[in-house]
């Protein structure tokens, strides 16, 4: 498929703004459902059969743990053949996972399903997309990111849709409805995606070639000329792994992940133990997902003209005084704070992360250098909600595991200053 020249023209939109809309979405309503929203099935499926906040925790961690082995695979994958068929092939996954769900009647299908879930979710949502705009943008890289992300920042609004949903007709019903509604939207939505602007006659950030082939050979020297802030070297998965940049970046990424892996799981439950009601706790995910909006667009638009490192660290301080007063909630006013601090700090990492990955290594094996990065998440997202469970479960308060994941995150700051651009 080749644009014409009337879809050429500079007066046109952009078709890589087409791509951020369509993962904006994809991120507002699948995202909202498989990320955000599942917290709200954390109690009733409890109350149900009885299980422990640590057991149901596990299921995330093993959802981390086959991301985390499925991250460079699907990384290769993406590099390979294009995000349009990793994220449709995802998406019609997730969906089904979703509604598999409905039909758990043991803790083994509950894993398993999980599994399945995560698989979908590992391909169809965040890597792919964002290899896309990476792809598609260079010097507004950063701004275009933190748009599209805003898409999982307005999907708060899931979270008391599904409140009011499973008290209206129970949790498996809900989750049958959200799969037919991940179908509906993020199928068609991932038909959207192109892999790199080269083959259809654009360079990154609209500008027009007529100079460039088909199979895009030229785009780099063309940057070159083009653009100042191109990465001195392309780095391939093998050459990234063995520099320090990588695995500061990984560390940066673990440290910071144990609060926000754990706080998304077990904000509702938590904040339901403290005195707070079901309807302000479900409003409580709006409230972090919205406040984030902040965080993405700033941190965004900051991050195509400041270096990325400094604004890193400040957006891990800002996320370790909202888990400080996480951990202090009593009352539900204190959720204010909370949000104004914790929101845009974590959503901070949002369009820096794979910006800055962009940055120092490169587009030649972007996604397959996220997939390994993702090692960082991974160990976080095994070992931050299946903590907060036993802690919960051992001494019946939250409070103790907050405090110990805020020093995490405050460790994490001095870390992203020491990374240094590298070459080969």
């Amino acid at each position: 498929m080749y644009f014409t020249s009337t879809q050429r023209s500079l007066k046109k939109v952009f078709y890589g703004w087409w791509i951020v809309a369509a993962a904006w979405i994809q991120f507002l309503v699948c995202g909202g459902i498989a990320f955000y929203g599942f917290t709200t099935f954390f109690n009733p499926i409890a109350d149900e059969f009885g299980w422990t906040a640590a057991q149901i925790s596990f299921a995330f961690s093993l959802r981390s743990i086959e991301g985390g082995v499925l991250g460079p695979i699907i990384g290769f994958l993406i590099d390979k053949i294009g995000v349009r068929k990793v994220i449709t092939f995802g998406m019609v996954l997730t969906g089904l996972g979703m509604i598999l769900l409905s039909y758990t009647n043991s803790l083994l299908a509950f894993y398993g399903i999980f599994l399945l879930f995560s698989l979908g979710t590992s391909a169809g949502l965040a890597n792919a997309q964002y290899v896309a705009a990476a792809n598609w943008f260079h010097r507004k890289r950063s701004w275009a990111m933190a748009i599209l992300s805003t898409g999982f920042g307005f999907s708060g609004v899931i979270g008391p849709v599904l409140v009011w949903l499973i008290g209206q007709y129970g949790w498996r019903q809900a989750a049958i409805i959200m799969g037919v509604v991940m179908w509906l939207v993020g199928i068609p939505l991932g038909l959207v995606f192109r892999h790199r602007p080269e083959p259809y006659g654009y360079l990154p950030d609209g500008e027009v070639s007529e100079t460039i082939p088909p199979d895009g050979k030229t785009l780099d020297a063309v940057l070159t000329t083009k653009t100042s802030s191109a990465p001195a070297t392309e780095f391939t998965a093998r050459q990234a792994i063995v520099t320090r940049t990588f695995w500061m970046l990984v560390l940066f990424g673990l440290l910071t992940g144990f609060a926000q892996s754990a706080i998304f799981v077990h904000e509702m439950p938590y904040l339901t133990s403290v005195g707070i009601s079901r309807q302000i706790a479900g409003w409580g995910i709006l409230g972090i997902t919205g406040s984030s909006i902040i965080g993405r667009l700033g941190f965004g638009w900051l991050g195509d003209r400041y270096d990325k490192r400094y604004l890193l660290a400040i957006g891990a301080a800002l996320q370790c005084i909202g888990v400080l007063i996480f951990a202090g909630i009593s009352s539900p006013w204190m959720l204010i704070p909370f949000l104004v601090f914790f929101g845009p700090g974590y959503a901070s990492q949002i369009p820096l992360y794979p910006a800055i990955r962009a940055d120092y290594f490169g587009l030649k094996q972007f996604a397959t250098i996220g997939g390994l990065m993702s090692l960082g998440w991974t160990v976080c997202g095994i070992l931050a909600p299946v903590l907060a469970g036993w802690v919960y479960d051992t001494w019946g308060d939250y409070r103790p595991i907050w405090l110990a994941y805020a020093i995490t995150t405050a460790i994490g700051i001095p870390t992203v200053l020491w990374i240094k651009r590298q070459t080969k």
